[in-house]
């Protein structure tokens, strides 16, 4: 692409459209590049986790574009990066880059593997063992069991571009290693990137040998479909990052992976502010949710509460009638009593009647006075009534 001359405006347009990896693909150049160009020129960009906000429908602060600073030209030549051709062959990869993107470019690839990492020696060990013991092992990305080889140039390529990669990360406070699934992973302050780095597969098809087709029977398809390597080696981010996050860099006619070492390493480095505003975020949704949660639990309870204290005022209020209608009852039972009835039970007549009156008298809550009635719907909680 050619260069392009922007106006200030222009460019704070752009910025604040879309994220900033999209608009640099434009111009054939890199996001960090292109923030470079932002900061030289006075122009605000937006915060961490503001194009997250923007996809879950949250709110954003937009800040205004600034008047330029004394001596920042309101025109802006925004040049597409420069890459070096690849060599053909993998082991003479060039990783120095020319003039123009030496600024942005710094990492280097080692030509050989001196001291390498503890992952990388590990795996190499764990190649040599494979080697001698002239077995078939699994291979878990092309699906299938395989003979070890001895390391191939394209082996060596990978591991000295991961040694780069994972020393590059740990400079920064990043650790790497392996979890409980063997799985690769990049970790910082709590924040946990899975990624992998190998060469592209592209499914072929392969006549079977004597053998196979022995075992398969004279009817049986001579050949089979499978995956097989390519050239392209590919740094893959595994872990789901917000939208505009940049998760893949593959070798292209354009730039080997590794003249787009300091894009990787700043993309991995960008993924672990975006993970924790993420983080954040949904802790805050949690937060929010529980709280919401629990309110709907104390109207609940408040609701339930209210109907049991309503049920004791029926009690009580049953309780009084009935003991209206027992006294009544008593007066009319007096007036018919005959004075020389016999006693019942053993009991005289007038304490049978001393006996209804003193009951009558306990079931009645307002002999108690107001305030023993409020006392007792008071004390009624959301257990007084299990069947509710």
């Amino acid at each position: 692409m050619p260069q392009a001359l922007l106006t200030r405006a222009e460019l704070y347009e752009l910025v604040w459209a879309e994220p900033l990896n999209k608009i640099a693909e434009r111009f054939d150049t890199s996001g960090q590049r292109l923030s470079q160009i932002c900061d030289a020129h006075a122009i605000d960009r937006p915060e961490q986790g503001h194009w997250l906000r923007i996809e879950m429908g949250r709110p954003v602060s937009v800040r205004p574009l600034k008047p330029a600073p004394a001596g920042v030209p309101e025109l802006i030549l925004i040049s597409p990066s420069k890459r070096e051709k690849a060599h053909a062959s993998v082991e003479t990869v060039p990783c120095v880059p020319d003039a123009d993107s030496s600024a942005a470019n710094t990492l280097r690839v080692p030509e050989r593997l001196v001291r390498p990492h503890a992952l990388i020696a590990e795996w190499i060990a764990v190649r040599e063992r494979e080697v001698r013991k002239k077995e078939q092992v699994y291979d878990p990305r092309l699906k299938r069991l395989i003979m070890p080889t001895p390391l191939t140039a394209a082996d060596r390529r990978r591991f000295r571009l991961a040694d780069a990669i994972f020393k590059a990360v740990e400079k920064q406070g990043v650790q790497v290693r392996k979890d409980e699934r063997r799985e690769l992973l990049m970790v910082r302050n709590g924040e946990q990137l899975t990624f992998q780095l190998r060469y592209r597969l592209k499914r072929g098809q392969r006549q079977l040998t004597p053998d196979e087709l022995r075992w398969r029977g004279p009817d049986a398809e001579k050949w089979v479909y499978e995956l097989n390597e390519t050239d392209s080696l590919l740094f893959e981010i595994k872990t789901w990052l917000p939208r505009g996050a940049r998760t893949e860099w593959e070798d292209s006619k354009r730039a080997t992976l590794e003249q787009q070492l300091d894009d990787i390493v700043a993309g991995i480095m960008g993924a672990f502010p975006a993970l924790e505003q993420l983080r954040r975020e949904r802790e805050e949704d949690r937060r929010r949710s529980g709280l919401a949660a629990q309110e709907r639990r104390e109207r609940e309870n408040a609701r339930k509460l209210d109907a049991a204290r309503f049920r004791r005022l029926l009690e009580l209020a049953s309780a009084w009638r009935e003991a209206e209608l027992a006294r009544a009852f008593l007066a009319a039972l007096r007036e018919r009593l005959p004075p020389d009835t016999l006693p019942v039970a053993g009991i005289d007549a007038a304490d049978w009647l001393a006996w209804a009156e003193r009951k009558v008298e306990e079931h009645d809550r307002l002999n108690g006075g107001a305030g023993s009635v409020f006392e007792s719907i008071a004390g009624v909680t959301l257990w007084t009534y299990p069947d509710a």
